[in-house]
């Protein structure tokens, strides 16, 4: 291959790839302003039929890449990152027929939402734990797949009939809110927290709990949470 060659498939690459994911990222920031909308209408509405004021239900836009909503004793971290993937070539989704048929399909934006106590989020404890309870990928035609708790999963299995609406984003939040409500906080097994030092105990006295752990899915716990002023 000449030196012009060369030149001319770096050209090419460039504007067929590097457009490429300009574009998706675009996009995503378009449905995550989309994203935004929707949480802070439902958040809104739910917080109308909430018989007890101590329920929190709120939501703050961080910047424009991340949204916070607090939910009960929950708090949901909503992150759009600043790249574009592709898939790794093992995943199953390469294997579909609408990605086949088009590889520039399977190149991503990705909104990340994870899930936490809320009070590690407002009391700043760092030594806490959240999970990520999904993952939403969007590409360039607006189609979509979900990983994360099995019902959002399972609710939208096929790429090729996800097609992102906003109408979609209203069902996604709501099985999301869902499957974090329904996890509770798991007590930390005796052992690991049996011995503590003067440092840990002027950290604890600061915080007013032990360090937490959010699980995911929606599995149930007989672990229960310490008193709090909002349930």
């Amino acid at each position: 291959m000449s030196v012009k060659e060369l030149h001319d498939s770096v050209l090419k690459l460039l504007h067929d790839k590097v457009t490429l994911k300009q574009d998706v990222l675009a996009l995503t920031k378009k449905w995550f302003n989309v994203l935004n909308e929707v949480i802070a209408t439902e958040v809104s509405s739910l917080k109308l039929g909430l018989r007890d004021p101590r329920i929190r239900m709120e939501f703050a836009c961080k910047s424009e890449y991340e949204t916070r909503v607090m939910i009960g004793s929950d708090a949901l971290i909503f992150h759009l990152h600043t790249n574009i993937f592709t898939i790794p070539e093992e995943n199953p989704l390469w294997k579909d027929t609408y990605v086949k048929k088009d590889f520039s399909r399977g190149y991503f934006g990705v909104i990340y939402v994870y899930n936490f106590s809320a009070q590690s989020i407002l009391q700043n404890r760092i030594g806490d734990e959240g999970g990520l309870l999904a993952r939403i990928y969007i590409n360039k035609e607006n189609h979509f797949v979900v990983e994360g708790v099995q019902q959002v999963a399972l609710r939208f299995p096929k790429i090729a009939r996800n097609i992102l609406t906003k109408d979609i984003f209203v069902e996604m939040l709501h099985l999301l809110f869902l499957g974090a409500v329904s996890n509770d906080l798991i007590i930390p097994p005796y052992d690991a927290v049996s011995g503590i030092n003067v440092d840990q105990l002027n950290e604890l006295s600061e915080n007013l709990g032990i360090r937490t752990n959010k699980t995911l899915g929606f599995r149930s716990s007989s672990a229960t949470e310490g008193e709090e002023e909002y349930v």
